[in-house]
């Protein structure tokens, strides 16, 4: 009866591991998608501020569309590049494995 016992307990510390790792697991991918809301944010913050109709000096470039995809690019590439250092700051902190 003892030892059914200690089958019982070994099995339940067994689970209780399990369920641990898969929320620490499910904790992580909330930091990873609580950290891409925040670029995209910051992304449509940058977009909003050059789509109100005022007066920059954008608008008096010429009328071919390479100003606009440079714009996007440096939009893009700024996002990606604050997501990697967000993850790797998390990394180096130890919040992130």
């Amino acid at each position: 009866m003892i030892k059914l016992r200690e089958y019982v307990d070994d099995t339940e510390d067994y689970i209780n591991m399990m369920l641990d790792e898969k929320q620490n697991q499910l904790l992580q991918m909330g930091i990873l998608m609580s950290t891409a809301t925040l670029v995209i944010s910051c992304a449509i913050v940058v977009t909003g501020v050059l789509g109100i109709n005022i007066h920059i000096p954008l608008y008096e470039t010429p009328a071919d569309t390479s100003v606009f995809w440079y714009a996007v690019a440096g939009i893009v590439g700024g996002g990606i590049a604050l997501y990697l250092a967000a993850i790797l700051c998390y990394k180096g902190t130890g919040i992130l494995q």
